[in-house]
């Protein structure tokens, strides 16, 4: 089930799951994590399921003192609420 931050459930027609697959040096996490960081993904809410054992930690996407102090769980969802800037190199 999923649950929203905010007093609206976002629609996610359109968008592109990405989801890390256990792998040798926790690679595709560290790729997700890169890209969260990078791309400055807000968080949309968070999973819960009786699949995954429940806990809670600090925000690793702090940017300031006042974020980091914010609760974050294991299985929260992420979105992009910008369209990137594309360029092109020719």
């Amino acid at each position: 089930m999923f649950i929203a931050s905010g007093d609206v459930v976002p629609s996610f027609k359109g968008f592109t799951l990405i989801m890390p697959a256990v792998s040798v040096g926790n690679v595709g996490q560290l790729a997700v994590d890169l890209l969260i960081s990078t791309l400055n993904m807000a968080r949309v809410g968070h999973f819960h399921t009786d699949c995954l054992i429940p806990m809670a930690g600090n925000n690793p996407y702090a940017t300031c003192a006042e974020e980091a102090g914010q609760l974050s769980t294991s299985a929260e969802g992420k979105a992009l609420t910008r369209t990137p800037v594309r360029t092109s190199f020719s």
